[in-house]
C-alpha cells in the first residue's frame, strides 16, 4: 500500500474521532445553547481549541508518515530527510487545509453541497419519522377547514402559503434547516403541528440532532475530499523526489557498489579458473 492511502486512512480516522466523540472533538450543539442570546456565538468560540487540535492532529500525523517514506526510500541523515518532510507536509496541509477551514467558517452555506445530498440521505429516514409525527395531516386545506377558530384557520392559512414557498415536500423542508435557522423553522412550523408537538422537547432535540449531524457530513465531506487532494500532491512530490544525500551516504553507497563489483569480479574468476573432468 502506498503512502497516500495510509495517509487518507490516517485523516479519515482522526475525521471520525473529531466529529464523533464530543469530549475531545466537535462540541454537541443543544437547545439551550440554541435558546441562549449569545449561546451560538459562544458555541462556535468552544469549537476553536478543537478544531485547531484536530488540525494539529492531522499536520504531526502527515509529518511522521512522509517522514518515516523518506528515511526508507533515501535512507542517510534523519535531520534532513525531515526537514524535506516538513516542507512537503507542513505548507500544503497548513495553506490549503487551513483555508478551506476559514473558508467554511466564513460561508458556513458552502456545506450543502455534501450536506444537502450525502447529509440528507444518512438523516432522511429519521428526520421524515419525526415532522410525520408532529406535523398535522398532510391535506392542509382539510385541516384548516376543520378548524372553528377563524383566528387559527388565518394563521395555518399563512403558515401554509410560507412553507408552501420553502418548499413544496419534507425532503426540502429538511434540506432549509440548519443550526443556525433551527428554531426559526421551529417556530415557523408551531401552527401546523399537532397538539403539544411544539413543547416536545425530546423530539425537538432529536430534530436538531439530526439537523447537526446532516451539517457535520458536509463539513466531514469537504474535509475529506481536500484531505484526498492534499495527499495526491505531496504522494507526488514525494515519489519524484530526488534523495538529497550528505558526503558520508554518497561515499557509503560507493565503497558498497565497488564491493559488490569485487564480489561479482572474484565469482566470474572462480568460474573461469573451474575444469571439468570426464
Amino acid at each position: 500500500m502506498d503512502i497516500s492511502f495510509w495517509s487518507i486512512i490516517i485523516f479519515i480516522i482522526l475525521t471520525i474521532v473529531y466529529f464523533a466523540i464530543p469530549a475531545i472533538g466537535k462540541p454537541q450543539l443543544t437547545l439551550d445553547i440554541l435558546n441562549d442570546p449569545t449561546g451560538l456565538t459562544t458555541y462556535y468560540s468552544s469549537i476553536m481549541p478543537r478544531l485547531a487540535l484536530y488540525l494539529l492532529a492531522i499536520v504531526v500525523s502527515q509529518f511522521f508518515l512522509n517522514s518515516s517514506y523518506l528515511m526508507t526510500k533515501c535512507g542517510g541523515s534523519i535531520g534532513k530527510n525531515m526537514g524535506a518532510a516538513a516542507l512537503f507536509t507542513f505548507i500544503p496541509w497548513i495553506l490549503i487545509f487551513g483555508i478551506l477551514v476559514v473558508t467554511l467558517m466564513m460561508f458556513p452555506g458552502f456545506k450543502g453541497a455534501f450536506s444537502d445530498v450525502v447529509g440528507y440521505f444518512a438523516i432522511s429516514g429519521s428526520a421524515n419519522n419525526i415532522l410525520s409525527t408532529i406535523l398535522i395531516d398532510t391535506d392542509i386545506n382539510k385541516a384548516i377547514e376543520s378548524t372553528s377558530d377563524p383566528i387559527r384557520q388565518q394563521e395555518l392559512k399563512s403558515t401554509a402559503e410560507a412553507i408552501m414557498k420553502i418548499c413544496g415536500n419534507k425532503s426540502i423542508l429538511i434540506n432549509q434547516m440548519n443550526p443556525e435557522n433551527f428554531l426559526q423553522v421551529w417556530d415557523l412550523l408551531k401552527p401546523l403541528m399537532v397538539e403539544n408537538a411544539y413543547q416536545d422537547i425530546m423530539k425537538k432535540q432529536s430534530l436538531l440532532d439530526l439537523v447537526v449531524l446532516k451539517d457535520n457530513i458536509g463539513e466531514a465531506m469537504w474535509y475529506t475530499y481536500t484531505a484526498i487532494l492534499i495527499s495526491s500532491i505531496v504522494y507526488y512530490n514525494l515519489a519524484t523526489r530526488g534523495c538529497i544525500k550528505d558526503v558520508n551516504q554518497i561515499k557509503q553507497e560507493h565503497d558498497d557498489y565497488i564491493k559488490q563489483q569485487e564480489e561479482a569480479q572474484a565469482k566470474q574468476d572462480l568460474n573461469n579458473q573451474t575444469t571439468y573432468t570426464n
